[in-house]
């Protein structure tokens, strides 16, 4: 009981030991803040990463692989998986008017898309603002013109329609990343500009066609024009500085990679062949979407199977390859997840002094209560009584400066942006500049779980700053303790 008199005591009255808390409330606070922003960070780019990839992707050679069709309706048929579509994957060039900017362009069936990624979550125009952006004349052409920019998936019109230059409705329409267009910039707030958006303009795409050995051979460029209908941020600037996604078939056509008859090889020695042939189409990716609760690496390897199954009788071929997204996009988060934990070592090195401080103030303790040490001695107090009153001690002091610091990191990780915005407008400085940095927000998630374990590791570490006083003081005799100066 006298512990406990002892040190609510010594806690009231001492200024010292605050001081202590103190150090380990900054410590605790500092090294959970620095945790959140950079797990922050690195949730946002998986969740960039994912919601634009699916959970697994077969990636075959770039020129494309034939029977995409066949392997897909045996993908679907998995318990495991929920939803899968071919995709292709090019280098395009577009034209931003005068503007020429190297893209990659990729060709896929929207709706499936959608309920693979959920793609229509990264738009970043509303239905409102095309209306406002483009300015349709009230008339049929108008309203006919407002329903095909702002249709939910947009579809591809017959690929054989007749088109004028300069009439946009008989157009396939794209959908492109934010960044691709060279004219939009972020304002100070990170905001894009509806004036600088391409929506509602035609974008003449140039793609070289490529054939199924690999080689450009005597295909010459394909030039068509896109109707933009909306612009799409992912939160990957590798993405949205990058990309452009169009119609499967608008893509397959140009690229010379449909279904199409053609002739069979002539051998002149039997004087057979050039019959006509049905060459079948070609696509170079398949994404998938795993059921609910299917393991994503089970379907991994189910998927792998039926694709190595279907290339049994072409031992010659390059297999395509089944990833996960998380194996797809490992390289930029491994990084980032090396950056988390480089700089929460080095933070929580400095999160030593917290134990340095609290073994200084500690040992100062023991020196001015020598007098006290003896006379508890001299009444009968063990000397683990007297070490575990001083660990009790820091266990207090860890304690209340831990659960300080947790709250105190949680009032400023919450409120993070609103804080900076307040800086921004007292003193003209920004910490985080939108311009600069990718996200347009500082992240402000919290890992309860991660700030738990820093708040157990601050009184673990409050504790063993506390033993080497407490051993000390329970070393001391009471004769020589009653005899200090």
């Amino acid at each position: 009981m006298f512990k406990l008199l002892l040190i609510s005591k010594y806690l009231r009255r001492k200024l010292a030991p605050l001081f202590a808390a103190v150090a380990v409330m900054l410590c605790t606070a500092m090294v959970i803040i620095v945790m959140s922003v950079m797990g922050g960070f690195l949730n946002e780019f998986r969740r960039s990463a994912h919601n634009l990839t699916g959970d697994v992707v077969v990636q075959g050679p770039f020129q494309g692989f034939a029977g995409y069709e066949q392997i897909i309706a045996d993908i679907e048929n998995l318990p495991e998986v929920a939803v899968a579509t071919p995709l292709i994957d090019a280098v395009a060039l577009a034209n931003f008017g005068d503007d020429a900017k190297p893209v990659r362009v990729q060709g896929v069936d929207m709706a499936k898309l959608d309920a693979i990624v959920g793609y229509r979550n990264t738009l970043v125009w509303s239905k409102e603002d095309l209306i406002k952006h483009t300015h349709p004349p009230d008339n049929d052409r108008g309203r006919a013109f407002t329903q095909k920019i702002t249709r939910d998936h947009p579809a591809d019109p017959s690929l054989t329609a007749d088109y004028h230059r300069d009439d946009p409705m008989g157009l396939p329409e794209a959908i492109i990343g934010i960044e691709v267009n060279p004219y939009q910039h972020r304002d100070d707030q990170g905001q894009y500009s509806l004036r600088a958006s391409w929506a509602g303009a035609r974008l003449p795409l140039t793609v070289v066609p490529i054939t199924q050995g690999g080689t450009l051979g005597t295909l010459e460029p394909k030039r068509r024009e896109l109707l933009v209908v909306n612009e799409f941020k992912s939160g990957l600037y590798d993405i949205d500085g990058q990309f452009i996604f169009m119609p499967f078939g608008t893509l397959q056509k140009m690229l010379d990679m449909e279904p199409k008859e053609g002739l069979t090889d002539f051998d002149p020695e039997t004087g057979r062949g050039g019959e006509k042939t049905l060459i079948p189409g070609r696509a170079n990716r398949l994404v998938i979407k795993a059921a609910p609760d299917a393991d994503v690496n089970d379907v991994k390897d189910k998927v792998q199977n039926i694709v190595a199954a279907a290339y049994a009788d072409r031992p010659l071929a390059a297999v395509p390859r089944a990833a996960t997204w998380e194996e797809i996009h490992g390289q930029i988060l491994s990084a980032v997840e090396n950056e988390k934990g480089l700089v929460t070592f080095l933070f929580g090195i400095i999160g030593l002094v917290a134990v340095v401080m609290v073994a200084t103030t500690f040992y100062m303790i023991v020196l001015e209560k020598t007098r006290d040490i003896g006379v508890l001695r001299a009444i009968g107090a063990s000397r683990g009584g007297i070490m575990g009153l001083f660990l009790g001690y820091g266990l207090a002091i860890g304690l209340v400066g831990s659960l300080t610091g947790l709250a105190l990191a949680v009032g400023v990780v919450t409120h993070l942006n609103e804080i900076q915005e307040f800086i921004a407008n007292t003193f003209g400085w920004r910490m985080w500049n939108p311009q600069t940095y990718f996200f347009d927000r500082i992240p402000d998630e919290i890992n309860y779980t991660e700030a738990w374990r820093v708040v157990a590791g601050a009184i673990l570490s409050s504790v063993i700053g506390a033993t080497l006083p407490a051993w000390i003081a329970g070393r001391l005799k009471p004769v020589d303790a009653l005899r200090y100066e």
